[in-house]
C-alpha cells in the first residue's frame, strides 16, 4: 500500500510539472506579438475573426458595460463612455452625456471596460474610448472654448494650437483616445461634418 501511495505521489508531482511546463510554453497568437510586423499581425487577426466580430469592430456606440456583457461578447470598436441617446436607439444622434465625475473616475471606468474586452472576449481586442470635442471635451470639468469658426476668425494659429493642446490634455487624462471634432467634411453626406482625430 505504501508503495502504491508513493507511486501515486510521484505521478501526481510529474503531472503537475508537465502541466506547468505546457502552460508556460503556451504562446500567444501572432497578432498579440508586438515584435512582429504590423501587416503580419493584422493578417493573422483578420484570419481568426468571424464575420460578426469584424462587423462589431466597425461599430461605435454610446454606453458602457451596463448594456450587458452578453451583447458585447464579440467585441466592439469603441464606446462613448457614460453617454446614451435620449431614446433607446443605439444610433441616436441627440445625446445625454450624464455625469462622469472626475477625470480619474472616468479613467477608472475606461480601465474596467478595457479589462473586460481584453480578458473576457474571445480575441481580446481593446476598445477605443471616444468622445465629442466640438469646442472642448464634452465632459464634467472640461473647458469649453469658442467654436472653431470663432477661433478661425482670430487668425491666430498659435492660439488655436494652444486650445487643441489643452483639449488633448483634458481628453487623455480621462483615458479617451479618440475625439470627434469638426475640422473637415470628408463624408459624402453633408450632415456628417466630423473628422476623427486619434490622440495616441
Amino acid at each position: 500500500m505504501k508503495k502504491i501511495l508513493h507511486t501515486l505521489k510521484i505521478v501526481s508531482v510529474l503531472a503537475l510539472i508537465i502541466s506547468a511546463f505546457a502552460f508556460s510554453n503556451k504562446k500567444d497568437p501572432p497578432y498579440k506579438n508586438p515584435k512582429l510586423p504590423v501587416e503580419e499581425r493584422v493578417s493573422d487577426l483578420l484570419g481568426r475573426m468571424t464575420l460578426e466580430e469584424k462587423f462589431w469592430q466597425m461599430f461605435m456606440i454610446p454606453g458602457d458595460l451596463k448594456i450587458g456583457k452578453d451583447k458585447l461578447k464579440h467585441g466592439i470598436f469603441g464606446f462613448q463612455i457614460s453617454s446614451k441617446g435620449l431614446n433607446d436607439n443605439a444610433a441616436e444622434q441627440i445625446m445625454d452625456y450624464g455625469s462622469t465625475g472626475t477625470a480619474a473616475n472616468m479613467a477608472n471606468e475606461i480601465n474596467e471596460l478595457q479589462k473586460f474586452f481584453l480578458e473576457e472576449t474571445r480575441l481580446g481586442i481593446p476598445i477605443i474610448p471616444f468622445n465629442e470635442a466640438l469646442h472642448g471635451l464634452a465632459r464634467d470639468g472640461a473647458t469649453m472654448y469658442p467654436q472653431a469658426i470663432a477661433l478661425a476668425a482670430t487668425w491666430d494659429t498659435d492660439l488655436v494650437g494652444e486650445v487643441a493642446g489643452a483639449i488633448t490634455k483634458e481628453t487623455k487624462t480621462r483615458g479617451i483616445r479618440q475625439i470627434l471634432s469638426p475640422v473637415l467634411n470628408i463624408a459624402r453626406d453633408v450632415r456628417w461634418g466630423t473628422y476623427r482625430r486619434n490622440l495616441w
